[in-house]
């Protein structure tokens, strides 16, 4: 008995490696898969001319995002038009 569980060792420890090692790049696709998917939209503001408001206080910096958005939302820009110019955010939209 046991030279027969040493005659199979060296196989089933290269079939448990082999079978990790697909599992991870089967993994690792799926993960850069998923952003893939994604199609980004391009939602345009304009906004009207008028008095200026008053200045709002500064905000604190928000954390660094991520590459993917909630379900419900894609990826897309923001594009604003405004009297000075025009400004374009990179964000998620509500579907």
């Amino acid at each position: 008995m046991r030279s027969t569980l040493n005659r199979w060792r060296v196989p089933l420890a290269m079939v448990a490696a082999l079978s990790l090692a697909g599992t991870a790049g089967f993994l690792t696709s799926q993960v850069y898969g998923a952003g893939a998917k994604q199609t980004a939209t391009t939602v345009t503001i304009n906004v009207a001319t008028g008095p200026a408001g008053l200045q709002g206080p500064p905000g604190p910096p928000g954390p660094a995002g991520t590459s993917s958005c909630p379900a419900g939302f894609s990826p897309g820009e923001v594009v604003i038009n405004h009297p000075g110019g025009q400004t374009i955010i990179w964000t998620c939209i509500h579907d």
